[in-house]
């Protein structure tokens, strides 16, 4: 379950499942994209999936230069996961995701391109049974050599040129790249967070 990919640019929610239920190691063939897990995902990216070009981002409706909480909801309905709502809190402020016409249920991960596997292999259902067995919260900094994390936050997904990922380039802009986590909490839908106010924003895609 990526909860959350992200930088001050773009960010994005992707469940991938699996096949086989609990904790294993794959090996050969079961490691790849036709294996025993689902290696894209469903992906949830306003940018790309909400038309939101001027939601999130450095001074945008979620200001990526001060401080803001990231809430996921997972509702289900008789044990069943039936969406994975994205919501922020800044300034007190609740803000929903961008496009609030647009749900990431089951039919919104089954209509989308390149997410075929996610649905084979037990699509919310699966995603949903595996959340329930519990997971443990891992965090990282991903330094992609390779991709320069352009499927993140360039073309279609973001606004960063090709080139602004390379690690090599980073330092040249940003001396000292930082990210702080903090306040991690887990709890029935609506107890983790307080509100002052709501902020609800659509875009046309």
């Amino acid at each position: 379950m990526d909860i959350w990919e992200a930088n001050s640019r773009a960010n994005q929610i992707a469940p991938h499942t699996c096949s086989k239920d609990g904790l294993f190691r794959c090996t050969g063939e079961e490691c790849k994209s036709n294996g025993l897990c689902d290696k894209n995902g469903c992906g949830d990216n306003p940018y790309r999936h909400r038309g939101a070009k001027d939601f999130y981002g450095l001074g945008l409706k979620v200001d990526t230069s001060k401080p803001f909480t990231v809430v996921t909801q997972f509702p289900a309905k008789d044990g069943v996961l039936q969406a994975i709502v994205r919501k922020y809190v800044q300034n007190g402020v609740v803000i929903e995701n961008a496009a609030t016409n647009i749900t990431m249920d089951q039919a919104y991960c089954s209509a989308q391109g390149g997410a075929e596997m996610y649905s084979k292999l037990g699509g919310h259902k699966g995603m949903g049974d595996a959340l329930a067995r519990g997971m443990v919260l891992a965090m990282s900094i991903w330094w992609d050599e390779g991709g320069f994390m352009k499927w993140l936050d360039s073309g279609e997904a973001g606004p960063c040129n090709a080139t602004e990922g390379n690690p090599k380039v980073i330092p040249t802009i940003e001396k000292a790249p930082v990210v702080k986590f903090s306040q991690i909490k887990w709890g029935e839908i609506g107890s983790t967070f307080a509100e002052k106010n709501h902020t609800m924003y659509r875009w046309r895609a």
